[in-house]
């Protein structure tokens, strides 16, 4: 590791830059985040360097964090994530961990293998619907294999929309990350760590390839300085030639629009003296003169009638469920309880009264408010939303664009509208104003569950340990520990949405799906690849950041490079994942209990789609992204990252490119929002890079300089996501590309994409037959 005197200088630099204190004897007094996230000092004489060593392997620490001049630097994982530190005995650990989860993983494809022979309705009922990209073999066991790799990009656009299609295509991009950045690491760098780093991994196998076989002061951290440029530049044309390449499909996507989209903008913030169809119209054809209005709709309140339709529909799948039953067994009498305190009665003849009394109820709300359309304003059961639809897109185009319609910036705000059957009408009833409220009470519960995260896990944890299983409790032993950030983890998605559908405006199920995307992400990226160095107090974690925003490089390069076997058996662990959802496990549950009481077309409907929450496409999306971000973030410090990331998004090409295509249902299609907000996100999780790189240069290189070199790839990488966001028009069609003669024959080629919606309530609609 060096002379005492080298590493005194060294780290006297290091806490000079990052601002913390050094005292330049024999001893340093170092500030760290320990594992309960408590700053304080710990000082250790030279004399007692062995005997610290040794106490600090015992407990698994590695042996890198002590220098010769005697310091301790503590960098303990948190408990609560199951991290732990690299240590000896980890190699054999990780081989163990591979083998068995790459055998899980098997298994998992052979069970599907046999259950998609077995319930083409579950795992293939688009390849029956004619709807998938191919048409693989049902009856043979490894037809899907080729029918995922076979089908291109334009088919999956076709059969299950721009969004999905490009998050199997995130894969791809991942893959190519890996490939570009990992085989020169891996090649060159990985092999210069083991020969020259100076062996100071010792017995930890699993490191000779990684920074913690280098020692205090090596040159090579001069050749990994210049390598995060490497890395930086490497990612971010890649990201650039993959977004040049989305923005031709967005714009066959925008020009394949149905017309009822295409031509039709979003209004919200409505005046009350213009919250009717007819003063809408009239609003519009002042800002648009000559007959360019189709139409307008404005939203009405519907509330209590979306109720009593709602308490209509239980009621006739009970008494569905009621009458099948009782047909498959007349000897049993189905019974239910009108009230808590009721005596049981006949359920079908009580369904059938529900229903009787509830159907007339539902015909005089819906006539009362249609007939009241007349009138403005709430009178009329009118809300400040609505829609205006134009013969010509330019014109829609045009309203997209235009600002300061009202002096009040909450008025007349004009957007681009949902799919007609992905709207959120409950959303769209809400008042704009009175909205802020509400959004202020829901970024307040997102904080809280912000600072709540860390403790909710430690409790899970201890009552999970406190419960004792009897003959069960070897086995409950090793689940028990990571029981608290198994649940959170499992049910954050859902925490995160019941926030966002009771306290914002989303107009869409789409819209939700990318709110959650981007929250899940950032919390991803505090709690499962900053896990070890947030520690179980989340805000002193974050008093810290706030109040000293330097000492982020300290903070990371003083833990994150001692946790990456955790990592390396993390994304192991992800294969297994993976596989498991191709089993469909719940979908299928679901099916073949429904398939008692209704026939298998039904019960295939009512099973459908998996949960939104978990298995959506925001929450994949951000799982996505944050594979692709330990890859980058711990593919230096650990060049066997990159094979192993790799191998998981060779695996979401494989298992997704069967499952969304052929087997899951097609969701409503945003045009690619998802898969821009992912590329953002590689841009964070660079710069995440390039801090970490910073912090651990300056802690272990000799000098300031590499230290600089790799800081200097951070303002680089906040300049490159500014020319991003900015050189990138994607959001719409540019106006050259619909006026032009070029453009205006490329959209009358355009096919567009048949729809069955229309922007009126369906609840105001009289039923068909």
């Amino acid at each position: 590791w060096g002379g005492a005197e080298a590493n005194a200088r060294a780290y006297r630099r290091a806490d000079v830059l990052l601002g913390e204190d050094v005292d330049a004897s024999g001893s340093c007094s170092v500030n760290l985040l320990q594992q309960d996230m408590r700053i304080h000092s710990r000082s250790v004489s030279t004399a007692r360097f062995k005997e610290a060593a040794s106490q600090l392997n015992s407990v698994g620490r590695d042996p890198g964090l002590l220098n010769s001049s005697g310091t301790t630097r503590t960098l303990s994982a948190a408990a609560w994530s199951g991290v732990k530190m690299n240590a000896a005995g980890d190699l054999e650990a990780f081989l163990t961990a591979l083998c068995t989860n790459s055998g899980m993983a098997a298994i998992c494809v052979c069970i599907f293998m046999v259950l998609r022979v077995r319930y083409p309705l579950v795992y293939s009922n688009n390849v029956l619907s004619k709807v998938a990209p191919n048409s693989p073999d049902l009856t043979r066991y490894w037809s899907w294999v080729a029918a995922s790799w076979q089908a291109t990009t334009a088919d999956r656009i076709a059969s299950i929309g721009l969004d999905n299609a490009m998050l199997v295509e995130f894969s791809l991009f991942s893959m190519k990350v890996c490939l570009v950045v990992g085989l020169p690491t891996c090649l060159i760098l990985g092999p210069m760590n083991a020969m020259f780093g100076g062996h100071a991994a010792d017995e930890d196998h699993l490191s000779f390839f990684s920074f913690g076989n280098i020692e205090q002061g090596s040159w090579l951290y001069w050749i990994h300085a210049f390598g995060v440029w490497g890395v930086v530049l490497a990612v971010v044309k890649l990201v650039w030639k993959a977004q040049e390449k989305f923005i031709h499909l967005r714009w066959a996507w925008l020009r394949g629009m149905p017309d009822i989209r295409a031509n039709t903008v979003l209004v919200e913030g409505i005046p009350e003296e213009y919250q009717s169809a007819n003063k809408l119209r009239e609003f519009f054809e002042v800002l648009f003169p000559g007959g360019k209005v189709k139409d307008t709709y404005c939203v009405r309140d519907t509330t209590a009638l979306c109720k009593l339709l709602y308490r209509l529909d239980e009621a006739k799948k009970a008494l569905h469920e009621a009458e099948t039953r009782a047909a498959l067994d007349p000897a049993v009498r189905l019974t239910v309880r009108p009230s808590i305190c009721g005596a049981p009665v006949d359920a079908a003849q009580y369904w059938r009264r529900e229903i009787a009394k509830l159907e007339p109820q539902v015909i005089a709300l819906r006539k009362e408010i249609r007939d009241a359309s007349e009138h403005i304003g709430p009178r009329g059961y009118h809300c400040p939303s609505g829609f205006v639809t134009f013969y010509n897109r330019s014109d829609a185009e045009v309203a997209l664009r235009l600002t300061e319609i009202s002096s009040d910036t909450l008025e007349w705000m004009v957007d681009t509208p949902p799919d007609p059957n992905d709207i959120c009408w409950r959303d769209l009833m809400w008042d704009t104003k009175l909205q802020i409220g509400r959004a202020s009470i829901g970024y307040g519960l997102m904080v809280g569950l912000y600072f709540a995260y860390v403790p909710l896990i430690i409790g899970i944890t201890s009552l999970a340990q406190l419960i004792h299983m009897g003959p069960l409790q070897p086995l409950w032993k090793g689940i028990a520990p990571t029981m608290g950030l198994t649940v959170m983890m499992s049910f954050l998605p859902t925490f995160i949405i019941w926030i966002f559908k009771l306290f914002f405006e989303l107009k869409a199920e789409a819209w939700a799906q990318l709110r959650l995307q981007r929250w899940y992400f950032w919390f991803q990226l505090v709690f499962v690849v900053m896990a070890s160095a947030v520690g179980q107090n989340i805000k002193v974690f974050t008093n810290t950041l706030a109040t000293r925003p330097f000492a982020i490089f300290g903070v990371l390069g003083d833990s994150l490079p001692f946790s990456t076997h955790f990592y390396m058996n993390f994304m192991v662990l992800q294969w297994v994942t993976h596989a498991m959802n191709l089993l469909r496990y719940v979908n299928l549950s679901k099916f073949q209990t429904l398939a008692l009481i209704y026939d298998e077309d039904q019960a295939r409907a009512l099973s459908e789609p998996e949960d939104q929450d978990f298995y959506g496409l925001g929450s994949r999306s951000a799982r996505w992204s944050i594979n692709l971000a330990i890859g980058l973030v711990y593919g230096t410090l650990c060049p066997l990252m990159y094979p192993l990331v790799f191998l998981n998004f060779a695996l979401c090409r494989l298992f997704y490119g069967y499952l969304i295509p052929f087997a899951e249902t097609r969701k409503p299609d945003l045009g690619g929002v998802f898969w821009v907000t992912q590329l953002k996100h590689v841009f964070h999780g660079l710069v995440l890079y390039a801090v970490l790189m910073t912090g651990v240069l300056a802690r272990r290189a000799d000098s300031y300089a590499p230290c600089f070199v790799a800081a200097s790839s951070i303002a680089f990488l906040v300049l490159a996501l500014r020319r991003f966001e900015s050189h990138f028009s994607w959001e719409r069609l540019p106006f050259h590309e619909l006026m032009s003669d070029a453009g205006k024959a490329l959209g009358k080629l355009a096919v567009k994409r048949e729809t069955s919606g229309q922007y009126v309530q369906v609840e105001l609609l009289e039923p068909t037959a």
